[in-house]
């Protein structure tokens, strides 16, 4: 393993396809680009830390208790993590919180 992440069988780092927007010269299209494992994974456990860290304290609603967050992330190319949302002045973003009632879960 090299300092820059995991290696594959041939010695090159690890990289995973994905279909992301390529945003280069104005161009809005979807291209397959080879995302580094390594910061990929870095940048999840980034994202997902502060999300832990947001609903830490969102157990429950009156006698409703959190049973599961729905939240749309983006993958970039270079293996970054974007919430999926609008990009307009305010910037907005989906997240679903769903609770369920005492006695169902």
């Amino acid at each position: 393993m090299s300092a820059g992440g995991p290696e594959d069988a041939g010695g090159s780092v690890a990289k995973l396809p994905f279909v992301v927007k390529d945003d280069t010269k104005g161009m809005r299209d979807l291209v397959v680009a080879q995302v580094p494992v390594d910061k990929l994974r870095a940048n999840l456990k980034s994202a997902t830390s502060a999300l832990a860290e947001v609903f830490r304290d969102i157990q429950a609603v009156g006698q409703f208790q959190l049973d599961e967050v729905t939240i749309g992330l983006e993958v970039t190319a270079e293996g970054g993590i974007e919430f999926l949302g609008s990009l307009s002045v305010g910037g907005k973003a989906a997240i679903t919180l769903k609770f369920t009632p005492p006695g169902k879960r």
